[in-house]
C-alpha cells in the first residue's frame, strides 16, 4: 500500500472559505487546492446550494477573477458583493457577519466546492 502524506494539514487545517457581505476569502488551504492559479472562476449550483471554485483556464463562460497575485498574509479575498446579495436572496442566510465553511475538493474536476447549508457552528 502506497501513502501520499500532507505533512501540512495538521497545521494548517482544512481548505476553508469564509463569505462576508462583501465577497468570498480563501485560506492558504484553499489557496493550496486550487494550485495558485493567475485566476479563478465561481459557480454556483441552486439546486444543490453549492458554490464551486475552478482555476481560470481560458473559458468563454463566466467573468475570471483574479486571484494569484491577490495574496496577503495567507488569504486571497475576491469582491462579489453582487453574488452575495444573491446568495441571501436564494438562501434567506445573512452574511452581514461572515460565515466560515470547510470546502471539499473534487480532485477529478479540479474544483473546490462549498456546500451552503452546511456552514461552521
Amino acid at each position: 500500500m502506497k501513502y501520499n502524506f500532507n505533512w501540512s494539514v495538521v497545521s494548517g487545517g482544512a481548505p476553508c472559505i469564509t463569505i462576508s457581505s462583501l465577497g468570498i476569502a480563501f485560506n492558504s488551504i484553499s489557496i493550496d487546492k486550487l494550485g495558485l492559479p493567475d485566476k479563478i472562476l465561481v459557480g454556483f449550483d441552486e439546486a444543490n446550494c453549492a458554490i464551486g471554485i475552478k482555476a481560470y483556464e481560458g473559458e468563454q463562460e463566466g467573468r475570471p477573477y483574479e486571484f494569484a497575485n491577490r495574496v496577503k498574509n495567507g488569504w486571497i479575498r475576491i469582491g462579489c458583493k453582487d453574488f452575495i446579495k444573491y446568495l441571501h436572496s436564494i438562501t434567506g442566510i445573512d452574511f452581514t457577519a461572515s460565515k466560515k465553511y470547510t470546502a471539499q475538493y473534487d480532485a477529478e474536476s479540479k474544483i473546490l466546492i462549498v456546500d451552503i447549508q452546511s456552514k461552521e457552528k
